[in-house]
């Protein structure tokens, strides 16, 4: 009896001595092709509503041209098969997260090119009073491919952003983008009140660029006030009053608080292609001439922007690279990092446009890391991503400036101008 106790309690000794080994061996996971257009032909768009006190909606907006349809299945007709996988985290008092969730929904849908998106609907368990993260990962069945997505839903407001649903007003269907304009028809629904009508509060659309990274005493406040404001009965919604550009705040306070934020960042955002929007990125790379950026007829402004590349690359189809290079950039930017402001106008964004994708991305709490390792020999650059809380967007993250050691950042901006940024395996373009 003694001599099975020994070896028993030596097993029981290896086993936890493996336990110890594997928790202390974890490593955080390279997170880089949440940002990487090419890691997956799935470029869903994921939004969450509040449903009610203890429940919320997840929305997973799938673009059916992405899909892979095929006949093995039970039916023998052209099906896609499309699995919805989701983890809920929770932060307690200490910031730690804490699962409390998951689960997987599939969803099949015959083709019809008639469709454009199949719109996915989950119900997840997020209470009102608490703070959450949700990692959602959509995967094409037939094809085997997948999409991660991160999302935040904060609950510790009343009411929060996401209590407010914004939906189609032809089809009912909710919006899973907060960008208008005014040949968008959308209502205004909140999942506890009855609302009759809002304020609205009109910002200026913001015409600032963040500072380079290691400049530490000059971060951007982007709003500072509102232009206009006017009520807004949501039974009749006049959409001409959402023709400009810029940030319009709806609440139902005397101050723009406590509602949410909806955009206007041009009719074919998230994509740049008048001259303005053309040239407005190029700030990163150079002082932009004050003619151009007062130019009213868009004639001299389009002639700048061409002349800006061409001087750059000293011929017409290098500079065509450069262009292509630079705006899908800037395109992807828009996509992954808009908050308040356009993505390229954010901290992420301009990381993202000067150094393009960066080799390792972690996220930790409500922290973001991205290390390039451009230069074989060197330590790497690492650059910090912190959330901030706003009441405008929950997709805001400003580069902790703090823990940046060195960026390299005229080195970058040298090679843009003297038009030596290459091609590299991680861009993709449309």
């Amino acid at each position: 009896m003694f001599k099975y106790g020994k070896y028993l309690i030596f097993f029981m000794v290896m086993i936890l001595a493996a336990c110890s080994g594997s928790r202390k061996t974890t490593t955080p996971r390279n997170l880089r092709m949440i940002y990487h257009p090419g890691s997956s032909s799935l470029h869903p768009q994921v939004k969450v509503y509040n449903t009610s006190d203890t429940s919320s909606l997840l929305l997973v907006k799938v673009y059916t041209r992405e899909l892979l349809y095929n006949l093995a299945n039970t039916e023998k007709k052209l099906l896609s098969r499309v699995g919805v996988f989701y983890s809920l985290y929770h932060f307690n008092e200490d910031k730690e997260k804490e699962l409390v969730d998951s689960a997987t929904t599939t969803f099949k849908f015959e083709k019809n090119p008639n469709i454009q998106y199949q719109l996915l609907k989950i119900d997840v368990p997020a209470e009102a009073g608490k703070e959450y993260m949700l990692e959602v990962i959509t995967t094409d069945l037939n094809r085997k491919n997948k999409q991660y997505s991160f999302l935040k839903i904060d609950r510790t407001i009343d009411p929060s952003i996401q209590d407010f649903l914004i939906y189609n007003k032809h089809n009912s269907e909710p919006i899973t983008a907060s960008f208008i304009n005014e040949s968008i028809a959308f209502k205004i629904n909140h999942y506890q009140y009855d609302l009759d009508s809002l304020n609205v509060y009109y910002f200026l659309p913001a015409d600032d660029v963040p500072p380079p990274p290691e400049m530490n005493d000059t971060l951007i406040t982007y709003y500072s006030g509102y232009d206009t404001t006017w009520v807004c009965y949501l039974d009749s919604i006049d959409y001409s009053n959402f023709s400009k550009k810029g940030m319009y705040y709806f609440s139902s306070e005397p101050e723009p608080q406590d509602g949410f934020a909806l955009f206007n960042f041009g009719k074919d955002f998230p994509v740049v292609r008048t001259p303005d929007e053309l040239l407005a990125p190029l700030a990163y790379l150079h002082e932009i001439d004050s003619v151009a950026a007062l130019d009213t007829t868009g004639k001299y402004t389009k002639l700048y922007v061409d002349n800006f590349w061409l001087k750059r690359a000293n011929n017409m189809e290098r500079s065509r690279e450069l262009i292509k290079l630079f705006y899908n950039r800037v395109f992807f930017a828009n996509v992954y990092f808009t908050s308040y402001v356009e993505g390229w106008r954010t901290d992420r964004g301009m990381i993202y446009i000067i150094y393009g994708l960066p080799d390792h991305i972690y996220k930790s709490g409500e922290e973001e890391r991205w290390i390039y390792y451009h230069d074989p020999m060197g330590p790497g650059i690492t650059f910090y991503f912190n959330y901030q809380q706003n009441p405008y967007s929950l997709n805001h993250f400003t580069l902790n400036r703090e823990k940046l050691k060195y960026s390299d950042w005229d080195t970058f901006i040298k090679l843009w101008n003297s038009g030596e940024i290459f091609y590299n395996a991680d861009d993709v373009y449309r």
